[in-house]
């Protein structure tokens, strides 16, 4: 069994449990309002788009979130681009995807490489002081690093441990890698989707509804109390996603068809070419449809008995779609939705990101927030889609640089500073502040900066110090960090260097393409 507190340079022990909680940083509502997770804390150890959104969720009602990411890469989706956010700070990056940034708000970011002794230490220490963790690794791959379920309960019998997989924890498949794209060509979704062939949905729906079941699975194992192992796949959440088609194949040996923007078992439901685009609308039932035909001037199409019911539209879509199809081309979506106000069947436009975003409506219901961040101007995010009266649904946490929470957590845990300092000596964790000075090799001016450098180790930093940046500007690509910041790194040493070759180390750095981690 695993020592909660093994023996190490750490602070008092009972003076730490009580720093990580109170230092937990659950996300308190704007006013101080709490919100429905508030000291729940989860350790989040996913990657990519299922787990990640299960964690967000999670985070935007409260949870304190940490997300553990190897050093030097951290999750595979901060480089999912273009395109990518300008980063202006300390940081390893100079952009963050943001495929990343829409999953990961509301969360904090440690640097730990678990599959060393230390860092296997700190996953160890963190999940015997938290509710939740999550992860999304091949079965047995936590578990052969000491970390697994069966590990962890040992460690605290009461923590929700939520495993998400591609194929489960059983069966032939179970060792095999899941991409939400492959999930649904294999569960049918993919074969469903479209016109003539196969097509995929737009966004990641398999990857989403699986976070989505899961945040609900590890809510109700907090609220029974009693610790619990889930195990939540992509495949199980796509064959549950299939509802009627699977249950029409199961029961009626009904194969799918693709139906496009068409519904099997309803008519009329689909989008319809109008005068400037496209209006979908649906009848579910035949008052709705009754309603439909009033207000595109032909009641008398209700009482035909080819039309009376659903069955009978059904039987006879297109008759009914040659009758309906030409009527709905002569005017615009917006003359449409008009002389549909106030109808009993829903319909709208089919609209572009830039109409969605514009939509009075959507602006409205202020989904759509702007986000003020440490590293950029500013961000606009899609928060959350559900609110709490009490608690709001505002954005708290912009979403982390890599690393940028470990020593804060690290010393939350009682670590001392020394401690901290021998683990990053050892790349057994990766603060912020750390940098890999990567050698640069020039030709020309920038043999200067070769010679500088040499073969820095791994860890080092150097600062070119300045007094301001080049007034060519203009002809940098990109621009890393502002200059005179302080750093917190004892590796680090300063290079005052004269005016004309630090402009000219300036601009072999910033326009070369070897990925430096200099800061000037």
């Amino acid at each position: 069994m695993f020592a909660l507190r093994p023996s190490r340079p750490r602070s008092n022990s009972a003076a730490a449990i009580a720093a990580y909680r109170s230092a937990s940083s659950s996300n308190v509502g704007v006013g101080g309002r709490s919100r429905p997770l508030n000291g729940v804390r989860v350790v989040d150890m996913t990657r990519v788009a299922a787990g990640p959104y299960c964690s967000m969720i999670l985070a935007d009602m409260g949870a304190d979130v940490i997300k553990i990411e190897r050093p030097g890469t951290g999750d595979d989706s901060r480089s999912f681009g273009p395109p990518f956010v300008d980063v202006r700070g300390p940081s390893n990056d100079d952009r963050l995807s943001l495929y990343f940034v829409a999953l990961n708000r509301n969360k904090r970011s440690v640097c730990v490489d678990f599959r060393r002794p230390e860092g296997r230490r700190i996953v160890r220490e963190l999940a015997g002081r938290s509710h939740v963790l999550v992860e999304n690794y091949v079965p047995g791959t936590l578990d052969r690093h000491g970390i697994g379920y069966d590990d962890l309960r040992e460690i605290n019998e009461k923590l929700v441990y939520c495993s998400i997989t591609g194929y489960g924890s059983k069966g032939p498949w179970k060792q095999k890698p899941g991409y939400d794209v492959i999930a649904a060509s294999i569960g049918g979704l993919m074969n469903a989707t479209g016109d003539e062939t196969p097509s995929k949905v737009a966004v990641p729906v398999t990857d989403l509804m699986t976070g989505m079941y899961a945040h609900g699975a590890i809510l109700a194992a907090l609220y029974r109390g009693i610790g619990e192992k889930i195990d939540c796949d992509l495949l199980s959440t796509q064959l549950s996603m299939m509802i009627n088609l699977g249950s029409n194949y199961l029961n009626a040996g009904m194969h799918t068809k693709r139906w496009g923007t068409e519904h099997e078992s309803l008519v009329p439901y689909k989008a319809f070419k109008t005068s400037n685009g496209f209006l979908t609308l649906g009848t579910g039932n035949d008052v709705q449809f009754r309603s439909f035909c009033d207000r595109i001037s032909i009641p008398e199409l209700a009482a035909d008995e080819k039309y009376a019911t659903n069955a009978c539209r059904v039987k006879n879509r297109e008759l009914l779609y040659k009758v309906i199809e030409p009527i709905l081309k002569t005017k615009t979506n917006e003359e449409w939705m008009t002389i549909f106000e106030g109808v009993p069947f829903p319909c709208g436009p089919v609209n572009d990101m830039a109409q969605a975003f514009s939509n009075e409506h959507v602006k409205e219901i202020g989904i759509v927030q702007d986000f003020d961040c440490s590293y950029n101007k500013k961000l606009k995010m899609v928060g959350p889609a559900v609110t709490f009266k009490n608690s709001g649904n505002e954005i708290l946490r912009e979403p982390p640089l890599l690393g940028q929470h470990t020593d804060e957590v690290l010393t939350s845990l009682g670590y001392s500073t020394e401690y901290i300092e021998s683990l990053r000596s050892k790349n057994e964790v990766k603060p912020l502040s750390t940098f890999d000075l990567k050698c640069l090799r020039f030709g020309g001016d920038r043999v200067v900066v070769h010679r500088l450098c040499g073969d820095t180790t791994r860890g080092d930093l150097i600062v070119f110090q300045h007094s301001s940046p080049p007034k060519f500007e203009s002809e940098i690509p990109r621009q890393r960090v502002g200059g005179n910041r302080k750093f917190n790194n004892n590796n680090a040493f300063k290079l005052m260097l004269h005016l004309f070759m630090r402009y000219s180390i300036w601009v072999a750095i910033l326009k070369s393409k070897v990925d430096s981690d200099f800061i000037l």
